[in-house]
């Protein structure tokens, strides 16, 4: 990928000066900058020969875009081997292609699916890379490149990635409205600290903003970009198209080895054992004061809105951690609950939260809990439970229900993580849609702590 780029969440418009050319106004009104947070990622073909990627995860690599082929006439050689390295070390994949519009797009499409064959826990959404013509006019290119986007999506259940860039897009593609209902990936080699994004986009998921990074593990130059959010809202494009099982309208249980439930991070770092836990096991890895790099996610797809109790199950044998980040999403917010895993053997408490029907909603909880990892504290992923709660009956309810005013102004460090979490979150396809502007409130959690101890959002 050599000309590109993508888009998301809170967009910045910079001062236009009177004096400025025409062109030198369109490119400042379309800088936008990222929501403060960044995480960083590769793209790789061939070109980058044998890649020692497990030197690669330890440079501080999260995610890895694998080209799957150039058109039709050229695979990627090198796809087939990267592609199981990546997720053996840990780091999250999605595949791309590089768009031919003047060949068939449904081949095209169809060379992408059978190469990556079905969606698992950790990939990216399929990225198409247009940045050819291939001799066509604009709304011939725009036509195919959405046969290739419907015919992908449809496949898989997510919304496709788009790479591109700002005039290749505007020019030789049209800039056409569909373009804004699926993320951006946007090109642009720059040391500017905000990208020029193309119409009609106004923000942006990745950046590619250089084709010539370092990293440990490849020789050579690389392609490298920057996601536009933490390593929890990466981490939420990702996982398997197909929904979940539906819980009945009483609640359920989801436990560490059913299908709604997905963990991520290196391998080496996620230990699995069955002499402790709900069901006679559990996943525990160790809590860090760094970044998060181990997370377990449970997918909740619920037959009935209604009000549930959430538990969690905590063996006393290996939950050690006293800082739990339980991040909530139910009725189209999130909720930050803290949690002390150790407080109890058995299952505790979490919340009491309104809940609608369907998917779109999830628990995460993830490794970055503060606690040092000198201190080796051990995290627990296990079992999650909702209990369906008669209305204003259950005592424990957590008062904060006003909306927050969203900040009208803009500053470098763009909206709040979880703001952008959450506008990501509408990218993810069918099973992860939130309404628009939701926020997340920090809770007290009643298994552990004083419910009254409310904190603002």
């Amino acid at each position: 990928m050599k000309r590109a780029g993508l888009v998301f969440l809170v967009a910045c418009t910079a001062e236009q000066a009177t004096d400025l050319p025409v062109e030198n106004k369109l490119e400042q009104a379309a800088t936008v900058c990222g929501s403060g947070a960044e995480v960083k990622g590769i793209d790789v073909s061939y070109y980058q020969g044998n890649i020692d990627w497990t030197k690669v995860a330890a440079d501080g690599v999260k995610y890895a875009f694998i080209r799957v082929s150039d058109g039709l006439n050229y695979p990627d050689s090198k796809f087939a081997t990267y592609w199981p390295q990546a997720k053996a070390n840990g780091i999250l994949r999605g595949a791309y292609q590089f768009f031919r519009p003047a060949q068939d797009p449904i081949e095209q499409a169809n060379l992408l699916l059978q190469r990556i064959g079905t969606q698992e826990p950790g990939d990216l959404p399929p990225v198409i890379d247009v940045e050819a013509d291939g001799g066509l006019a604009p709304e011939t290119v725009a036509a195919k490149v959405k046969q290739w986007i419907d015919h992908v999506e449809a496949a898989t259940g997510v919304k496709p990635i788009i790479y591109t860039g700002f005039y290749f897009w505007r020019d030789e593609v049209g800039a056409p409205a569909f373009g804004a209902d699926y993320p951006l990936w946007h090109a642009q080699y720059t040391t500017a600290d905000c990208p020029n994004i193309p119409p009609p986009w106004t923000s942006w998921a990745f950046w590619q903003f250089t084709d010539s990074g370092r990293v440990n593990g490849i020789a050579g130059p690389v392609d490298t970009n920057r996601f536009n959010g933490t390593y929890t809202d990466l981490a939420a494009l990702t996982g398997p198209a197909a929904p979940c099982g539906t819980l009945p309208g009483e609640g359920g249980m989801i436990d560490d080895g059913d299908v709604c439930f997905t963990s991520g991070g290196p391998p080496a770092s996620l230990r699995n054992v069955t002499d402790a836990g709900e069901g006679g096991d559990l996943v525990w890895t160790h809590a860090t004061d760094g970044n998060e790099a181990n997370f377990a996610r449970w997918t909740i797809d619920l037959a009935e809105a209604g009000r549930y109790r959430v538990e969690v199950y905590t063996a006393g044998a290996y939950a050690e951690s006293t800082k739990a980040r339980y991040i909530v999403s139910a009725n189209g917010r999130e909720h930050e609950v803290m949690l002390d895993q150790s407080a109890a053997d058995g299952w505790q408490t979490l919340a009491t939260l309104d809940f609608a029907a369907g998917g779109s909603q999830w628990i995460h909880l993830g490794d970055s809990t503060g606690e040092p990892v000198a201190d080796k504290v051990q995290l627990v992923f296990d079992a999650i439970r909702l209990t369906r709660i008669d209305p204003n009956t259950d005592p424990t309810e957590f008062p904060g229900e006003e909306e927050s005013k969203a900040d009208g102004g803009c500053n470098a460090g763009g909206a709040s993580g979880s703001a952008m979490g959450l506008a990501l979150l509408g990218f993810v396809g069918r099973r992860r849609r939130l309404r628009s502007g939701p926020r997340t409130e920090r809770l007290a959690s009643s298994g552990s702590h004083d419910p009254t101890h409310v904190r603002g959002p």
